[in-house]
C-alpha cells in the first residue's frame, strides 16, 4: 500500500533495520530522524520479535520511543515499558510447546513476560545469537508462567521439522537463516500495530513501517508506506512500496527524506 495520507506514526524493526550488526550500532542519522519525527508530532514505535529484556542490552535502549511492540505483537508496551496489551498462548498451545521444550530434541526458548528460558544450547543456537549480538538465553526449567512466544533454531533445510513441532494455531516466522519465532496465527506485528493505532485513533494509511526480514512483511503490507532496507531479504523488497539504502548507509533517513517526512 502506498498512499498520500499524512504520516502520523512510524514503526521500526530492530535487527538489520535500526541496529546494524556490522557496526553494532544505530546510525546517527537514524537517531536524529527518530528524534525529529517525535518533535513533529509523529509517534514512533519499535516493532520487533525481541523481548524488552533483550532491548535493554542493545544500542536501541538509549533511544526514546512512544511505545514498544515486542514479541511479534504478543506484548505491547507504552513509552514507560508498561504493559498495554498481551496475547499469551492458549493452554493447549502452551502445553504443546512445553512438551517440545522438555523433550530436548530441538533447542527451544520459551518466552515469558519477564524472562526467556532455553532448554539446551548447541552450535546453531550460538551462531544464531551471535548474528544478532545477543547472549544465549539462560538454560532453566519451565515453572508455569504464561508463554507469549517460542523461538527455535534450525537451518532452512530443517523447515519440515519446524512444521512438525508448530502447533496448528501457530505459524513459524524466520528472523534469520538460523532463528525462527513460533507465534499465534492471530498474533504477529500487525496485531500489535493494530492495537496501538486503534488506541491512538490513527489509520493504517497514516503509518510508515521499516523492516528487512520475513517477519516484517505483514507490517510493511499493512501500513500506508512499507519500506524495505537495502540489506533486506529479497522477498521483503518485492512487497515493499519503497526500497531504501542499507542500515549502514542511512537507509531510514533516506527513505523519510524521499517521502518528505523529514
Amino acid at each position: 500500500m502506498n498512499t498520500s495520507y499524512p504520516i502520523k506514526a512510524a514503526f521500526f524493526d530492530v535487527d538489520g533495520t535500526l541496529l546494524s550488526h556490522e557496526t553494532y550500532s544505530v546510525p546517527q542519522s537514524a537517531r536524529e530522524s527518530i528524534a525529529l519525527l517525535r518533535r513533529r508530532g509523529i509517534r514512533t514505535y519499535l516493532c520487533t520479535g525481541r523481548h524488552a529484556l533483550e532491548l535493554e542490552l542493545l544500542p536501541v535502549s538509549g533511544i526514546s520511543f512512544d511505545g514498544y511492540i515486542t514479541l511479534n505483537g504478543h506484548l505491547c508496551l507504552d513509552h514507560n515499558k508498561q504493559l498495554l496489551f498481551g496475547l499469551p498462548f492458549p493452554e493447549e498451545t502452551a502445553q504443546a510447546m512445553i512438551s517440545v521444550f522438555r523433550n530436548k530434541k530441538i533447542p527451544l526458548v520459551l518466552v515469558e513476560e519477564n524472562r526467556l528460558i532455553l532448554n539446551f544450547a548447541n552450535d546453531t543456537v550460538i551462531r544464531a545469537q551471535e548474528a544478532i549480538s545477543t547472549p544465549v538465553p539462560d538454560i532453566a526449567e519451565y515453572d508455569g508462567a504464561p508463554i507469549y512466544q517460542a523461538t527455535t533454531f534450525a537451518g532452512c533445510e530443517e523447515d519440515d521439522l519446524i512444521r512438525k513441532i508448530t502447533p496448528p494455531d501457530c505459524r513459524a516466522v524466520r528472523w534469520n537463516d538460523l532463528g525462527i519465532d513460533l507465534i499465534l496465527r492471530s498474533g504477529g506485528k500487525v496485531a500489535g500495530i493494530r492495537h496501538v493505532i486503534e488506541h491512538e485513533g490513527i489509520r493504517p494509511e497514516e503509518c510508515i513501517a521499516f523492516g528487512d526480514a520475513e517477519n516484517d512483511i505483514e507490517m510493511l503490507e499493512y501500513c500506508g508506506i512499507g519500506v524495505a532496507m537495502g540489506n533486506a531479504q529479497d522477498q521483503v523488497k518485492k512487497i515493499a512500496d519503497h526500497v531504501t539504502s542499507s542500515v549502514d548507509d542511512d537507509g531510514i533517513r533516506n527513505a523519510l527524506r524521499s517521502y518528505g517526512i523529514v
